[in-house]
């Protein structure tokens, strides 16, 4: 059975964490446009394997988004959640994080104590958006095109097949990830943005793994590439055959590799 357990930030926000399955501690961040919800899938495989705390990050799902959004919130958001799953369980915590929620994990986990291995998918931190995609999104969401905003991410900045595409659209949640769709620019800022310095993650010393797909969009690809040179003793873990949003269409094959370092 599913509970819901909020937990605090350090502003005083509450961040809502959807608790399920049995066994050692996993905090799931989803990526952009997406809640809690967009877990499900990965939950349902690893059910008997872990205890999954899958998080809703600021302005998603039940949790508030407040005034003055940061990136600096977020990896502090994640930081607070990663701390109070490990002084309820008792346990070092395996962080999961998807996207964006890749890049608001491995932000988070330098300054993590309480971390038994770090797994992220496709970090979007470093990601060069093509030249005027941006602002061509906020154009769309000032006209009020949320869906069309939506739907200029994933084909011209993520790479998402059509018939992904249709698969996502014909998902019961394809109104939530719409809903979302005003949060898009004010993430692709940060990542468009952002600039890898040296030794900026060196701090970070648990096991980590870094996912990306064989027919994954080759910016992304790259940009999965700079974070695991940018982490000690990083790897790189090639889903053959599969892409950005294998958490939603290959979650057996994403599962097998987060039990691998849940055992």
């Amino acid at each position: 059975m599913t509970e819901r357990w909020d937990v605090e930030t350090s502003d005083g926000g509450m961040i809502a964490v959807w608790v399920d399955g049995h066994g050692p501690p996993l905090v799931l961040v989803h990526g952009a446009i997406s809640d809690h919800t967009g877990s499900a899938p990965l939950i349902g495989e690893l059910r008997g394997d872990a205890t999954a705390f899958a998080m809703d990050r600021r302005g998603f799902g039940a949790s508030p988004d407040g005034p003055g959004y940061s990136a600096e919130r977020e990896l502090t958001d994640v930081a607070a959640v990663v701390d109070a799953v490990a002084s309820r369980t008792g346990q070092p915590v395996v962080l999961f994080g998807h996207s964006w929620g890749a890049s608001c994990a491995l932000g988070a986990a330098v300054h993590l104590s309480s971390l038994r291995a770090l797994v992220l998918y496709e970090p979007s931190l470093g990601l060069r958006y093509p030249p005027g995609s941006i602002d061509r999104i906020e154009t769309r969401l000032e006209a009020g095109d949320h869906e069309g905003a939506l739907i200029q991410l994933l084909t011209e900045v993520v790479g998402l097949p059509e018939h992904e595409i249709a698969d996502m659209r014909a998902a019961a949640n394809w109104p939530e990830r719409v809903a979302y769709a005003p949060t898009i620019a004010r993430e692709a800022r940060i990542s468009d943005g952002w600039q890898w310095r040296p030794d900026g993650f060196a701090g970070i010393r648990v096991p980590t793994v870094l996912l990306t797909g064989s027919e994954t969009a080759p910016e992304l690809a790259a940009v999965t590439s700079a974070a695991a040179a940018a982490i000690p003793g990083a790897q790189v873990h090639v889903l053959q055959g599969h892409g950005h949003m294998a958490v939603r269409f290959a979650p057996a094959v994403v599962a097998d590799v987060l039990r691998d370092w849940l055992k």
